[in-house]
């Protein structure tokens, strides 16, 4: 049996294990783990420090796992560790920030980085991996709700129930594979490479990681929150494929209007207006149906799709008027007065139940303001990504380098809001795959030259980056940097 295995069923046996109160014991089986996983340089392996408490009292806290080198032998610490509290029927595997306070993982702390990656985990275990919403936050207790679902450990949140930032319950020895992915990760956010088969099993763990930090939804199923919600905004970074995603969508339901939104337009557009058109005595106005009532009649006899690009870059609140009311799920029977009736329409407007909206948002755009809390509840919002394997699969090898930087950047450094500036994977992409594939890797430079850097550029020029911009600014000199070297 491995090491790790040995330690998991200790943990699922809490404090009934029969190694618990001989801290050698722990102590050789922590050791064997760190041999059996980790690198053993001794640069590596003496960055840290196994500490062992185990207490037969249970109204004393008992844990063992892993500090850092720098702090004491005993007593309290500082720093970031990865220990686990024996408890009733089970223990709990942690996350935790020594009592003395941050020491030198205060970096690695305040790094979005690092509470991306424990979320990501925590989606791909389904939840079972809980995470701190702050990191740094010291003053608040996990919360009951939380611990309720724990094997019992009283004596240990009372000691240190403000300073765990993640945690796994382990009942089971299938709760084994969080655990190891909470391990893993620690000694990864330390610079600690892994080493044979568990190396390449990592590997492929930070894929998978990244892919949930970048979630894909699969077209099939935005399809299916399509009808089933009928009005959908496909938000996210430029270059992500939102319109072209669309347009997809639309083509597979068979029947679309497609529109796009800017400044200039208006509730004449849209719903209905207005339109001067001279005659021998002057003007005389004609009643135009807009973009809406076009697609509405469209959709009588079938689902219709009205795709609206770039929907935010208008007024919503003018262009849509008191259509609003009518964006509604599951109110097929509201009506609205037009204040003029198109030849051909029902003065009263009410949506077809065939009828759908998809638009598209650039979540990078910040002149525009944001939607309105009244529009913005009528329509479900899908996060559309960097697509993390499209540019593996344009086969150029500086696309691909270029594409793991630039993603690796922004998820380690930029704040939530920096995030949704990360360039999508269109930047990395051949512009014209209809030419010749010997001149892919030319063309693609050539996009990364001239729109990908003057991207960045324009980020860090407008001050769009915040915290990141050191990095950012790093990012677009490397960048440059292998261009020039080609």
């Amino acid at each position: 049996m491995s090491a790790m295995n040995e330690l998991i069923d200790g943990m699922v046996q809490g404090r009934s294990w029969s190694a618990m109160g001989d801290g050698d014991a722990v102590r050789t089986l922590l050791g064997r783990v760190y041999d059996e996983r980790y690198h053993c340089a001794a640069y590596h392996k003496g960055r840290f420090q196994i500490r062992v408490n185990l207490q037969k009292d249970e109204d004393v806290a008992s844990y063992a796992g892993w500090i850092t080198s720098e702090n004491p032998k005993s007593g309290p610490y500082e720093g970031t560790s990865f220990v686990w509290f024996p408890g009733e029927q089970g223990s709990v595997a942690v996350l935790v920030i020594g009592t003395n306070g941050f020491g030198a993982d205060t970096a690695l702390l305040g790094r979005p980085g690092h509470a991306r990656r424990l979320r990501a985990l925590s989606r791909l275990h389904r939840g079972k991996v809980w995470v701190k919403p702050d990191l740094l936050d010291v003053s608040t207790e996990v919360p009951n709700i939380i611990t309720q679902q724990w094997p019992d450990i009283p004596a240990a949140l009372k000691a240190y129930a403000r300073v765990i930032y993640a945690a796994v319950p382990v009942r089971s020895r299938a709760d084994g594979h969080a655990v190891e992915d909470l391990l893993d990760l620690f000694f990864h956010e330390h610079g600690t490479p892994m080493t044979g088969d568990l190396k390449k099993r990592w590997d492929r763990r930070l894929e998978e990681i990244a892919g949930a930090v970048f979630p894909a939804v699969p077209l099939e199923e935005l399809l299916a929150i399509l009808r089933e919600r009928r009005f959908v905004v496909l938000e996210g970074p430029p270059g992500t494929g939102k319109t072209r995603l669309a347009y997809q969508i639309a083509d597979r339901v068979g029947s679309a209007t497609r529109v796009q939104f800017h400044a200039a337009r208006t509730y004449e557009d849209f719903v209905v207006g207005l339109f001067p058109r001279p005659t021998g005595q002057g003007l005389a106005f004609d009643v135009r149906p807009g973009d809406l009532l076009v697609a509405n009649a469209a959709a009588r006899e079938r689902k219709h799709v009205l795709v609206i690009d770039e929907i935010n870059r208008a007024d919503l609140a003018r262009v849509l008027g008191e259509a609003i009311v009518l964006f509604e799920v599951g109110e097929s029977t509201r009506r609205v007065r037009l204040p003029h009736a198109p030849a051909g329409h029902d003065p009263e407007l009410m949506l077809s139940p065939n009828l759908l909206v998809l638009g598209t948002r650039n979540t990078a755009d910040r002149t525009i303001a944001r939607m309105d809390i009244a529009i913005r509840r009528r329509f479900a919002f899908v996060e559309i990504w960097p697509d993390l394997q499209a540019v593996e699969q344009g086969g150029v090898a500086l696309a691909t380098e270029t594409f793991a930087d630039t993603i690796h950047t922004f998820v380690e450094f930029a704040d939530e809001d920096t995030l949704r500036l990360v360039p999508g994977h269109a930047y990395f992409l051949d512009p014209r795959p209809d030419l010749d594939p010997a001149g892919r890797a030319d063309r693609v430079a050539r996009r990364m030259r001239f729109e990908l850097v003057p991207l960045l550029r324009h980020y860090l020029d407008e001050k769009l980056c915040g915290s990141a911009s050191e990095a950012v600014a790093g990012l677009a000199d490397r960048i440059e940097s292998r261009l020039m070297e080609r």
